[in-house]
């Protein structure tokens, strides 16, 4: 019994982390709109190369800290950042039909 109540309260943890995921998540969009609307002010491009392969860079060095397989982070942020461009598509969309 002891140790189903040590999963219960480990699964607990998970789950509060979960929830801090998806508001950093929803964070991070926010300001993906806010980034669309500076780059449509300054006629920046969407899509930074660049810009990508620093974030990869980054997140690869950051995740060697915490033994986090580089395949890993890397499939989940390509997910992260296509959802930003697709939001800022989607600003751009809306400043097109103005």
């Amino acid at each position: 019994m002891i140790n189903k109540n040590k999963i219960l309260i480990l699964r607990k943890k998970i789950n509060n982390i979960n929830k801090d995921i998806i508001t950093l998540l929803y964070e991070r969009n926010l300001i993906c709109k806010k980034i669309a609307k500076e780059k449509i002010k300054i006629k920046y491009p969407i899509k930074d190369k660049k810009r990508e392969k620093n974030i990869f860079k980054k997140i690869i060095s950051q995740g060697k800290k915490y033994k986090l397989k580089k395949k890993y982070l890397k499939k989940i942020f390509k997910i992260i950042i296509h959802n930003s461009i697709k939001i800022q598509k989607k600003e751009f969309k809306k400043k097109k039909l103005k």
